[in-house]
């Protein structure tokens, strides 16, 4: 079995015969080749090419064409630049442009095998993490972050990770978890642990900057500041599971508004879980008010009650 197929783009017979010679003296690799970058645009589209070795001057299509295109149309393959001396600044724009490398014509063509193995040794490590997740099953996180606010956006940064790979859902998606996290967070914090209403916030300047004075002088004193944030997420195939459970003393979720219809209490009174229920695919709190679970479903997912619960 060959370590990978490489594709040799020359207008030179002669430079595209010794690179290919130099590939094929490992035996590791199937090569093919094209003399200009319509050639390669054709191949790419009919085999598997896990790496291109290009030069940039080539008449119909040239090598910088030619990645651009590549950029557009496969751009999880590896392109590596041919070049002579004096073409500085076009290896620095190919090289912006999304190329993984450049060897100097004929200086360095003997490098092409050494190049080539650490590149495809690089892909076939990152396929090899992305299929790794087609065995993934389960995993359990549990954080308990002090009362404070800076930790709340490294968490998140933590508690999102797997998500998309294990296809819970797509960026923008991931986008709406992370507000959502963030809202939940950020309401343990201030609002259960440290007791703050949220009328207090207010809707003017200065009203705000004295909302944010308070959370400052409330996280210093006892015993709010000693208080813990519990966070724990569940990750299968199927869903993801937050849960966020602070040490205040609750509050009354049944009270706030679930649609639209009261935007004017949304203002400055449930607006955050608001946003949670519309981002999310299942949300319920405890009967005290202070832990909320909030679980994001996999399009298409087959669940059995509320699998999130069992454990």
């Amino acid at each position: 079995m060959k370590d990978g197929t490489i594709l040799i783009v020359d207008d030179e017979k002669m430079i595209r015969d010794l690179l290919i010679a130099m590939l094929q003296e490992s035996g590791q690799y199937r090569t093919l080749e094209a003399e200009n970058g319509r050639d390669a645009l054709a191949i790419c589209k009919s085999e598997d090419v896990d790496l291109v070795f290009t030069d940039l001057k080539m008449p119909v299509m040239g090598g910088m064409e030619l990645l651009a295109e590549m950029r557009r149309q496969k751009p999880e393959t590896p392109i590596v630049i041919l070049t002579g001396f004096g073409r500085r600044e076009d290896v620095i724009e190919a090289l912006r442009l999304g190329a993984s490398n450049f060897l100097l014509k004929p200086q360095e063509v003997e490098l092409v095998a050494t190049v080539a193995g650490k590149i495809l040794r690089m892909r076939h490590r990152k396929k090899l993490e992305q299929q790794i997740f087609d065995f993934f099953n389960e995993e359990y996180q549990t954080y308990c972050i002090p009362t404070d606010l800076q930790y709340t956006l490294p968490l998140i940064d933590l508690l999102s990770e797997k998500i998309t790979r294990v296809s819970i859902c797509d960026e923008p998606e991931l986008t709406n978890i992370r507000i959502a996290l963030d809202e939940a967070l950020v309401n343990a914090i201030v609002h259960g642990n440290l007791e703050i209403p949220s009328r207090a916030k207010g809707s003017s300047l200065d009203e705000m900057m004295a909302f944010n004075q308070m959370v400052r002088e409330r996280s210093q004193l006892s015993p709010f500041r000693d208080r813990k944030i519990q966070v724990t997420r569940h990750l299968t195939p199927d869903f993801v599971a937050f849960t966020i459970e602070d040490e205040g003393n609750g509050f009354d979720w049944r009270s706030l508004p679930d649609s639209l219809d009261h935007i004017k209490m949304l203002a400055n009174h449930g607006r955050g879980l608001f946003l949670i229920r519309a981002f999310m695919s299942h949300v319920d709190f405890n009967e005290k008010g202070n832990r909320i679970t909030m679980v994001k479903i996999r399009p298409g997912a087959s669940l059995d009650g509320e699998p999130w619960k069992n454990r």
